[in-house]
């Protein structure tokens, strides 16, 4: 944009960069003095050419010759040399070609944005007469709004880096509840009772339990466990009374629902949105005294569809009736199984519930024979399921689609789905076909959740973000800090390529496949974005990734993960208040929805991948995981990059066509704090108001939606794309046979 605003023009690329590591070379002045040769990330489709008389001064370029090693493909079709930086010759005007900021930009690149500030204050000091001068700012010559700010004081920021700079934070942001005066609530305390776990397991606890009722929720982590993805699964004991949650997208409002009785409650006055509403829902249902190591007391359980999750970028999709585009349940007895400790956790938030800990400790104690609470899959063969696979031209052509879209620089990456339905014999019980399920792939955030006339049954191997409950600060008593982390996915390969009796894809060969420019652009460009999502709300300099680009196996799939982390710091400035199920909250002063993006440069402080180090200036008020889970919907690695284009640009492709629960995210929010969701894939699911009757075979018949996709950007073929989102699906389809 600063060489077209100077007389440049604007030229595609034949072969568009997207994710991809090249050295880039300079002139050695400005900003790039002293670094020498850069090896920053680029994301372009298209590049700029100088035009004349333009008042710019070049700095840096990619040259082909550079960049190519013997043995590898030529860049071709792509110019020579490609121009990468320029600066106006007098104004404060850099720009840029590639992405510094990028996690896998080398620490040269980092320093560059460095150079920028340098550069960026000197100017600032030489003009300060000139941000002074009324007259200046009425002939509207500010080039920046600080620049023009008479009560900056420059020399306090001589000492100061650039990731100290962020955004306000005010009690009006997004999602904060309400103000009020009133005292915070009371938490109420925890009752529980421990048990060792010895021969039992999930299926035989939520037998015994008698879970296979209308409503049910298992978050089932016990068939992959692993360290700090498969360590506890949570059981939700619902009684006749609990209390439900239903949101429709475009209504403007929630439904609660506890027995009979339903009551709407406007969200007017929480931001006007479903996650404004669930936070301050939350602050007021609130629980201590629990087991610490526990991630869960109580709380709210359940799923938002994808269509829900569009909402928080502001696109608007139709509504569908009586299919809860939000649906929850507020849990307040559970059992929890350690895995990693063989223990079992009965536990209730109910004041004086002693009693119903006591009788469940004693039913899941006692000694009862294996045979009395064997929980049986189904032979899926008995359900006569008819599957209608995708079309695999039609899908060809939404590639060919996603490919013009980014070769003309809408998009980075467009994460293409699609979805295959299921007809089987009706199911009053899904339980045991949950049980197939999760025999045939197992996975470490398996999911059952019947809710409201929906079944979902998930073997979702990825987290899309978990907060931990607040703690209070090593370092100063009047705050608490939480770690907020995600778990990307992109990138992935066969376990058995010919057939589940043919031979294993082994982790050194999954591992070289997976490392190719394609896969790792792949699950770079997500790793951006969810950083760019998370600095928007715990700050610069918060933001770590410890793990990038890990190979990991699971039953099916070999899948290429990046963890991504965030410190979270609340001063408890922001008291909260939420209405009982029967009142209104029409008095309650309503809350603003304000957007405060991060800039790339604010994320160059703390790129590498070290543990998270708190910024010096990081407290936040008033902020929650539920914050950084509004900002950070829907799943990047559902959507591409950039985010918001990438969706409106998708619901084109896909024909608007509604993805429903597949692509949103599954999970709960903590009494005490926190919470945790995986993103729905690998997964099925039925609604009861989609049950037919078929006359032909005299019975009635239930519709499974299985979806699967996979991520296309400029370097997919449309065999490789098609492959990988059939693997994707048989992994789920293979639950019914």
């Amino acid at each position: 944009s600063l060489l077209l605003a100077f007389g440049g023009s604007i030229v595609p690329l034949a072969n568009p960069r997207h994710g991809i590591v090249r050295q880039v070379t300079s002139n050695n002045t400005s900003i790039f003095k002293g670094l020498g040769p850069i090896a920053p990330v680029q994301y372009h489709s298209l590049h700029a050419v100088r035009g004349h008389q333009d008042g710019l001064e070049l700095l840096a370029w990619d040259v082909e010759a550079d960049n190519h090693h013997p043995g590898e493909a030529a860049d071709n079709g792509n110019p020579d040399a490609i121009l990468m930086a320029a600066k106006h010759r007098t104004k404060p005007f850099w720009g840029l070609q590639f992405h510094p900021e990028s996690i896998c930009s080398d620490q040269a690149s980092q320093q560059l944005i460095d150079n920028w500030w340098v550069e960026a204050r000197a100017w600032n000091s030489h003009r300060r007469a000139y941000r002074q001068n009324d007259a200046c700012i009425r002939r509207g010559l500010e080039t920046a709004p600080y620049m023009m700010d008479p009560h900056l004081d420059l020399a306090s920021l001589e000492d100061s880096s650039l990731h100290r700079i962020r955004p306000p934070t005010t009690c009006g942001d997004l999602m904060c509840p309400s103000t009020t005066t009133d005292a915070d609530p009371k938490a109420h305390p925890v009752i529980s009772r421990t048990l060792s776990l010895d021969e039992r397991n999930v299926l035989q606890i939520c037998t015994l339990l008698q879970m296979e009722g209308e409503d049910a929720v298992v978050l089932d982590s016990e068939p992959h466990q692993r360290a700090d993805t498969g360590e506890h699964s949570i059981i939700g004991c619902l009684g006749l009374t609990a209390v439900r949650l239903e949101y429709h997208i475009n209504t403007g409002e929630v439904c609660l629902l506890q027995g009979t009785q339903r009551t709407f409650v406007s969200l007017n006055s929480y931001g006007d949105t479903i996650l404004g509403y669930l936070k301050s829902f939350m602050s007021t249902r609130r629980a201590a005294g629990g087991n610490p190591r526990l991630p869960f007391w109580g709380g709210l359980v359940g799923y938002i569809n994808y269509e829900a999750c569009l909402e928080t970028i502001d696109i608007r999709t139709p509504a569908h009736a009586n299919k809860p585009d939000a649906s929850f349940v507020f849990v307040e007895r559970s059992v929890v199984i350690d895995h990693q400790h063989h223990q079992l956790h009965i536990q209730s938030i109910i004041p004086e519930d002693e009693e119903w800990v006591e009788m469940t400790s004693f039913r899941l104690a006692a000694k009862i024979a294996a045979e009395a609470y064997r929980s049986i899959p189904i032979d899926p063969y008995v359900l006569h399921p008819v599957v209608t696979h995708p079309d695999a031209s039609s899908y060809a052509n939404k590639i060919e689609k996603c490919q013009d879209y980014i070769r003309r620089g809408d998009s980075y990456e467009l994460c293409l789905t699609n979805q295959a339905t299921v007809d089987t014999s009706h199911l009053r019980n899904p339980w045991p076909l949950y049980l197939h399920l999760r025999s045939v792939n197992a996975a470490p955030f398996s999911a059952y959740i019947r809710l409201g006339g929906m079944t979902l049954l998930s073997s979702s191997p990825e987290r899309f973000m978990r907060w931990t409950r607040p703690a209070v600060s090593t370092t100063s008593a009047d705050e608490e800090v939480s770690t907020v982390q995600f778990r990307p996915i992109k990138g992935t390969v066969k376990r058995y390529p010919d057939g589940p009796h043919g031979p294993a894809t082994t982790l050194k060969q999954a591992t070289a496949l997976l490392s190719t420019p394609k896969e790792r652009a792949e699950n770079l460009m997500i790793v951006d974005l969810i950083r760019h999502d998370l600095h928007g709300v715990v700050g610069s300099g918060n933001v770590c990734v410890p793990k990038l680009m890990a190979v990991e196996e699971y039953a099916t799939l070999f899948q290429l993960v990046t963890v991504v982390e965030g410190t979270l710091i609340n001063q408890n400035t922001c008291l909260s208040h939420t209405p009982s199920l029967t009142t209104s909250p029409a008095s309650s002063p309503s809350t603003s929805r304000s957007a405060t993006p991060s800039t790339s440069a604010s994320n160059a402080s703390h790129l590498g991948r070290r543990p998270c180090k708190v910024s010096d200036q990081a407290a936040q008020t008033g902020k929650t995981g539920i914050d950084v889970l509004a900002a950070s919907l829907p799943p990047g690695s559902m959507t591409g990059a950039p985010k918001r284009r990438s969706c409106a640009l998708l619901r084109q492709i896909e024909e608007e066509k509604p993805r429903g629960i597949y692509s949103g995210v599954v999970g709960y929010m903590d009494v005490g704090g926190g919470g945790d969701f995986s993103v729905v894939i690998r997964s099925a699911f039925r609604w009861d108001s989609d049950t037919k009757y078929d006359a032909e075979r005299q019975e009635e018949r239930d519709t499974w939606t299985v979806g699967a996709g996979g991520a296309i950007t400029a370097l997919s073929t449309e065999q490789g794309e098609w492959e990988e989102m059939v693997a994707k699906l048989g992994s789920t389809l293979r639950m019914f046979g």
